[in-house]
């Protein structure tokens, strides 16, 4: 028996099996991970090494190249760039995108073992660590009070705030941001300890040795045994000045060496620590500020684990935030000001929406058609129970809920009745036509008779789509997930079309009857079109190739992108000094701007984070600001958030007209509007970049400035700027290794006690109710305020003399580069600029242009990289897959026709879809992008469905004995309704999602190029396909004759 007939036979059987389907499906659903995107493997890998007090030129040429010449050889790796700045190296590995990042990285770890002797033995261990775009904070939540000094703030938010949340399954860390650190501190009097006849470096070492519970063994006596331990940690800060840092030596001068033949009688006299220095509670040297909405807070950026959902992370940690709301002081303001699970929950009710509505919008469809709500409810029925199964599926094959696979399932709604429309519509035929048969035995015919084109067409979908799997690059990645979920539901609505809507139909009672509208006007026009059409082929034919021609011009002179921009409401203001500027006078110009933005009518808040707390994550040091940079995050009112480009270009507008005025000089400001996350994936926020080669630094800044100059004179480019690190102020203490070697002083020795005296150095913990509160030793701020000083700075050599740093270092200021960009183990300097209302490719045309008219020396070279090489790579793999859907649809008709000319007339079709998508495009001004050719891809099943359909008719009629000519006809009647309910059903699906919004809006190309890609390609094939056949058969048989 087949399927149909099995359904109808037991009906409560299949009802169980539908009813369990339904079950599991709401219960998967439930279970299904909520994300905003697909999980992306980006094909990046990061080798971290810190190397503490290093410049840029010493961690280039110690530890950059060699870990570049070592990863270089690494299969599949296709890109090497790196970044040398003061104390630390970032090599950055880029592989193919269908690279197993696992073995990557193993690879990447063995080349790193085999160099590891030649790199500094005093560098940190290189880390690798992957590159993960979406690696962002799920929830920012802001802490204030108006009450509490910045160190109690921090406190709080660590102790009450940082290590509860961090007890959250699910959450894998929550930093830091803002606020004040306590700490002891041990200010020593350079006057003081000279005449105690100490160094610095001893008092530090006094203090770390005095701090101590030590294991002394254990004692046994009798029937114990007893541990023995030494306790001499600080219990109170005022024993820490109470600790003796007296040395008993003899002591003698720098007058020279001489000296110590005069012997002294040795010091009895007990030094303490509260003798040479002063110790108090006091704050660390601020390295960051936080705000929100102008009031001083600290941020707390909490970070999901790998394989957690970020809408159930976030919803458990805002229970706990909840639940701490109600125990702490009534001061403590908490407030969100970040939260990815509303933006997620967002864009998941919007492509929702769009599903509902474009179910709706088809439903209505039928009933138009129909005339009948009843039979219309049948066949809607196809969808809820696809839709479940799929989640269930979706479940089982690890895909999460997100705006791609749930907009998969809404583009699918409207293609998901397909199937039903075509069975119903044959079964009630054949119940006109056979009477008395009964309807279970119309419903049985009926599917029966429409298994084998539909099973072809169903084929023809999920061939088209299979080849998007195999698709590498940021498309497959992003799009894998639609494309199974369309394939699934393609396969699943076919099964029910077989099983449960016979069933259902049988059911419906013999009285129900299947009225259709009438459309006999529709009918009649349509064959007298057709008619006129095979009559003047030659006519017809040139008419639809120039219209062919005229949608390809078009298509190819539109914009091409690599994703949809997406109005996200939200755009970040990079304020940058020079190099070297203090954190707090960066604070005061951050402040500035702040003010001013806040005080624009469509902006809601403002959150601004200034430098940043050393993080004690490899992606912390890395990703941290410097002193001399902020970072500002504006979100406009949800009712202005189209406006944000706007406002963009017109601060970008006023700040460059108040320069004059110094407001915020010498500040130097820049923009990115957060239109997607995936603009890291795809060339950052500069979609042009300019990379130029060489070896010297100065020659590529000249030629760099150049490159820029040129690029800033092209229309519709804003933000030109270049990656030329401003040189960073710095002193050198230059040795005078002779001198220093007279008084048996190593590099090292020096080096050690300048650091302490000047920058500090933590020398103990001290243990206060729960925490460690650091110890730090340092000179006085007044014998370290000014450079001169440094040179009084005393050293005790290990000839028993206390010696000036002056007398054997010279004090020299300079400025050196901040970081070194090397892009394929070459010096590279980049020139960035965006577009704004101008066409990406019209843009880099020109960039190409202004490239050409600057003078490359011998050596050096200049070409354009950015979004505009992922936009080609990606569109080559789509294309790729288009082109392997062709084939794979035309093995499938060939299969199901027994022919191999007859695929080709539905094939004839394909390209001049075409001609709709042009049109669609150019009404909804949209850019082709990947999406774009993804709709493209999906048209091609869309057309196969309708044309085997109709060529399958034709073969039924003419093996019937019908006519050639009065069979074309006849099937273009019979199938002119159901192709019609089935084309408009489809676009009215994608009608919503045409038009979504927020991050839904990645997949509004799709419903555009379906709209219009359908309903010119629905006329084609009822038009094209039947003119093609007639002349094709008579042609054969005037050539067998």
């Amino acid at each position: 028996m087949s399927l149909p007939e099995v359904s109808i036979r037991r009906p409560v059987t299949t009802l169980m099996v539908y009813l369990g389907v339904i079950l599991f499906g709401v219960i998967s659903l439930e279970l299904l991970s909520r994300e905003l995107f697909p999980p992306i493997n980006y094909p990046q890998l990061s080798i971290v090494t810190p190397y503490e007090n290093a410049a840029p030129e010493e961690i280039e040429t110690l530890i950059t190249k060699p870990i570049e010449e070592a990863v270089g050889g690494i299969s599949g790796l296709r890109e090497v760039t790196s970044t040398s700045k003061e104390g630390l190296s970032v090599v950055v590995a880029e592989f193919a995108w269908n690279q197993n990042m696992d073995f990557a990285s193993l690879a990447v770890r063995e080349k790193i073992d085999l160099i590891k002797e030649r790199l500094p033995r005093d560098a940190a261990e290189p880390v690798v660590i992957k590159f993960n775009p979406f690696d962002l904070p799920v929830l920012s939540v802001s802490i204030s009070s108006a009450e509490r000094t910045p160190v109690q703030l921090r406190e709080i938010a660590r102790r009450w705030f940082k290590d509860e949340i961090e007890k959250i399954q699910g959450v894998a860390s929550a930093s830091l941001s803002g606020g004040a650190e306590e700490q002891i501190l041990v200010d020593v009097d350079q006057a003081k300890l000279r005449g105690a006849g100490l160094s610095i470096v001893e008092v530090s070492e006094a203090l770390g040795a005095a701090n101590l519970n030590y294991p002394g063994g254990t004692i046994k006596e009798s029937f114990y045994e007893y541990l023995v331990r030494t306790l001499g940690e600080f219990k109170h800060i005022h024993e820490v000045g109470q600790i003796p840092v007296k040395r008993e030596s003899l002591r003698g001068e720098s007058e020279g060496l001489e000296s110590l033949a005069a012997e002294r009688e040795p010091s009895n006299r007990l030094v303490l620590l509260k003798d040479i220095a002063d110790v108090r509670r006091g704050m660390k040297d601020r390295t960051s500020f936080s705000r929100h909405n102008f009031t001083d807070n600290v941020t707390i950026a909490i970070q999901k684990q790998a394989q957690a959902s970020t809408v159930a992370v976030t919803k458990a940690v805002k229970r706990k935030l909840k639940e701490l709301r109600e125990t702490l002081p009534k001061d403590i303001r908490i407030d969100i000001v970040s939260d990815q699970s509303k933006a997620i929950n967002n864009a998941l009710d919007g492509v929702r929406d769009a599903a509902l509505q474009g179910g709706v919008l088809a439903y209505f469809v039928l009933v138009f058609f129909l005339m009948d709500f009843k039979n219309s409810a049948l066949i809607i029925t196809i969808t809820p129970v696809t839709v479940l199964a799929t989640f269930t599926l979706m479940y089982f094959m690890k895909i999460s809920l997100n705006v791609i696979s749930l907009g998969g399932i809404a583009l699918g709604v409207g293609m998901l009745l397909d199937n039903a429309v075509v069975v119903m519509e044959n079964v009630y035929r054949i119940r006109g036509r056979d009477s008395e048969g009964g309807l279970a035995r119309a419903a049985v015919i009926g599917a029966q008779e429409m298994m084998a084109p539909m099973t072809a067409s169903t084929l023809a979908n999920v061939f088209v789509f299979l080849p998007v799997v195999f698709v590498s690059g940021i498309a497959g990645q992003l799009f894998k997930e639609l494309a199974w979920v369309i394939v699934v539901t393609q396969i699943v609505s076919a099964v029910i079309a077989f099983t449960l809507l016979p069933m259902l139909i049988s059911k419906s009672g013999e009285k129900n009857a299947f009225r259709q509208r009438d459309i006999s006007a529709i009918e009649n026009f349509y064959l007298k079109v057709l008619g006129a059409f095979t009559r003047r082929k030659g006519p017809g034919f040139l008419a639809v190739f120039l219209l062919f021609l005229a949608g390809v011009s078009v298509i190819l002179s539109m914009d091409r992108v690599l994703l949809p921009k997406v109005e996200q409401g939200e755009f970040t203001v990079k304020v940058d000094l020079p190099v070297g500027a203090r954190v707090d006078f960066t604070d005061q110009i951050s402040r500035k701007v702040e003010k001013f933005v806040s005080n624009i009518s469509y902006v809601q808040t403002v959150s601004s984070v200034v430098g940043s707390s050393k993080g004690d994550s490899t992606k912390e040091v890395v990703e941290r600001l410097g002193a001399h940079e902020a970072q500002i995050t504006v979100t406009m009112k949800p009712e202005y958030k189209k406006y944000a480009p706007q406002v963009v270009q017109a601060l970008r507008q006023f700040f460059e007209l108040s320069k004059g005025r110094q407001i915020i000089y010498p500040a130097r400001l820049s923009y990115i509007l957060n239109e997607s996350a995936f603009g890291v994936t795809a060339g950052g926020d500069a979609p042009i970049v300019v990379e130029i080669k060489g070896k010297k630094l100065e020659e590529l800044k000249a030629i760099a400035l150049e490159v820029q100059r040129q690029i800033a004179k092209i229309d519709g480019l804003y933000g030109v700027s270049n990656s030329i690190a401003d040189p960073f102020p710095e002193t050198k203490v230059v040795v005078n290794k002779d001198r220093a070697a007279y008084y048996k002083l190593s590099v090292v020795n020096i080096a050690q006690a300048a650091n302490i005296a000047m920058k500090g150095v933590t020398a103990s913990k001290f243990k206060e109710e729960g925490r460690e509160i650091d110890i730090r030793v340092q000179l006085k701020k007044t014998d370290r305020d000014a450079l001169r000083k440094i040179s009084g700075l005393v050293i005790h050599s290990p000839l028993d003399v206390d010696v000036p740093l002056g007398d054997f270092v010279r004090i020299v200021r300079g400025r050196g580069p901040s970081e070194i960009k090397r892009v394929g183990q070459e010096r590279t300097v980049q020139v960035f600029a965006k577009v704004y209302k101008k066409e990406l490719r019209t843009a880099i045309e020109e960039a190409q242009q202004r490239l050409a008219l600057v003078k490359m020396p011998a050596g050096y070279d200049a070409r354009i990289a950015g979004e505009s090489r992922e936009i080609k790579e990606s569109f080559r793999n789509l294309l790729f897959a288009l082109g392997l859907s062709v084939i794979l649809i035309y093995m499938v008709m060939a299969a199901q026709f027994e022919s191999l000319w007859q695929p080709l007339i539905i094939m004839f079709c394909l390209p001049l879809s075409l001609i709709g998508v042009s049109v669609s495009l150019f009404l909804f001004h949209t850019p082709v992008s990947v999406v774009v050719i993804l709709g493209i891809i999906l048209l091609g099943g869309i057309v196969v469905n309708n044309g085997i359909i109709l060529i399958d008719t034709i073969n039924q009629l003419r093996g019937q004995g019908v006519g050639l000519e009065d069979a074309v006809m006849q099937a273009g009647k019979s199938r002119l309704r159901p192709i019609l309910m089935t084309a408009f059903s489809s676009a009215a699906g994608a009608v919503p999602l045409a038009f979504a919004t927020g991050e839904g809006a990645i997949q509004a190309p799709l419903g555009v190029t379906a709209i219009g890609g359908i309903l010119v390609a629905t006329f084609l094939t009822l038009v094209v396909i039947p003119a093609i056949y007639l002349g094709v058969e008579k042609l054969a048989t005037s050539l067998r004759a």
